[in-house]
């Protein structure tokens, strides 16, 4: 019998408040202008309790992204040698997950702190690929070529998505991922 620790129900309900009262004032004005005050006020806690679990708002912002990622990238894997069906299989999961918090996502990419979020997620879509690079590869290719190439075409096709509102479903976003992952 496993005995894991149990969080607490009132930590996470106290943990949710904060972290949407923080992503729905990051999509109302820039990173710099909001205060540990803005948060605690949005969301109904004292100032204290914000720093019972985080150091400070760049603490927050850094494992806001880290869970969002670490979240989708879970149960979702990035191959680069698959047939089209499992690939469109994989990466549909991961454009669904970006659809369903495209609060988070469209704040992250359109505030000034832009950067700091567009390398946290190559550092993640790239750990992934090499994780699951096959080793059949074009042996004339550089494996770490290869992982920057598709990692930072990855994270462009998203950013562009979320840019523009997401105007295609996510399963076609997965289809043309494969043709142009093909080409």
């Amino acid at each position: 019998m496993t005995t894991g620790t149990k969080v607490d129900r009132r930590i996470l309900k106290t943990k949710e408040a904060i972290n949407k009262a923080f992503l729905e004032l990051f999509s109302e004005k820039e990173f710099e202008q909001i205060t540990i005050n803005d948060i605690a006020d949005r969301a109904n806690v004292n100032r204290g309790t914000i720093y019972l679990h985080y150091t400070d708002k760049y603490d927050l912002l850094y494992k806001c992204i880290d869970f969002h990622l670490s979240k989708m990238f879970s149960s979702c894997t990035i191959h680069v040698n698959l047939e089209k069906d499992d690939f469109i299989s994989e990466q549909k999961p991961i454009f669904k997950y970006f659809e369903d918090n495209f609060l988070f996502f469209s704040s992250m990419i359109s505030n000034k702190i832009t950067s700091l979020f567009q390398e946290r997620m190559l550092s993640f879509v790239k750990s992934s690929i090499k994780k699951n690079l096959d080793q059949s590869t074009n042996q004339t290719i550089d494996k770490e070529l290869v992982t920057q190439f598709n990692a930072s075409a990855f994270v462009g096709i998203i950013e562009w998505w979320i840019q523009n509102k997401m105007p295609h479903s996510p399963q076609y976003m997965a289809e043309q991922m494969w043709d142009l992952f093909k080409r």
